[in-house]
């Protein structure tokens, strides 16, 4: 069969072999062979099957299964707990048992693990260098009573932590907290916790109020805790200014 320049051109020309070269090569790359990266469950009868395709109310391996016969956590369900400077709030003062009682949000601190990039070769890899706590804005809202008595108090610890007049900055120790976030279950049962060491307010909220909306008036205090403590986590770096520290108040209440 002959063929002219025209062909030759278009690449006519030995288009068999590269049809036989691509089909050679389709299926070798992970997403055109059309196999799976993993093999799904490993061992057993549901080997190399899919926790999807397992039936629907199995032996705990199905969602609704697992959903049916695990309690998940609430958002609803938290308690804070508040330690306050002595300064501040005096010891046996009932202010931090009003505060667990009217806090209405809270945020779980989080943790980040800072990197840093390098290259070998071509290739770019990434080696962590460093952990921190996320615990620089941490967001707690109250209902307000009438009295405003949380937005004075929380005036007032900011106030002493900074002088407002002379703008004098008071010592770091004398001047932190602590707060406990404490997960429940539907039984009022502890869970987890997160303790939140060496706290310092940070930003008190502005407060909206408008004569055409009814509602509670809601107080944000944003507070920096230096690091926190978990079940899982613990720093343990000391105990001045830390979770023995003489600045705080004592968490006993009296009831």
């Amino acid at each position: 069969m002959g063929w002219n320049w025209k062909e030759f051109l278009r690449g006519s020309i030995n288009r068999g072999n590269v049809r036989n070269q691509r089909r050679n090569i389709r299926g070798k790359n992970f997403h055109t062979s059309g196999n799976a990266l993993t093999t799904g469950i490993k061992g057993g009868q549901y080997a190399g099957v899919s926790v999807t395709n397992l039936e629907p109310y199995g032996p705990g391996h199905s969602f609704q299964s697992h959903i049916a016969t695990t309690q998940l956590a609430r958002t609803e369900r938290f308690e804070c707990r508040f330690q306050f400077p002595e300064q501040v709030v005096q010891s046996g003062s009932s202010f931090p048992l009003k505060c667990t009682l009217m806090a209405e949000e809270v945020q779980v601190p989080g943790m980040v693990l800072t990197n840093k990039e390098y290259n070998v070769g071509n290739w770019t890899h990434t080696r962590n260098t460093n952990m921190q706590f996320l615990g620089n804005e941490i967001n707690i809202t109250f209902y307000t009573d009438a009295n405003w008595e949380h937005r004075a108090i929380f005036e007032s610890w900011m106030s002493f932590c900074v002088n407002a007049t002379s703008k004098e900055v008071r010592l770091p120790q004398h001047t932190w907290g602590q707060i406990s976030i404490n997960a429940l279950d539907i039984q009022n049962n502890y869970r987890s916790s997160w303790e939140l060491y060496r706290c310092t307010p940070k930003v008190l909220n502005l407060i909206p109020m408008s004569m055409g909306a009814t509602g509670v008036v809601r107080t944000t205090l944003i507070i920096s805790a230096e690091y926190w403590e978990s079940k899982a986590i613990e720093v343990g770096i000391g105990d001045y200014g830390g979770k023995n520290s003489g600045a705080n108040a004592s968490t006993t209440i009296e009831v």
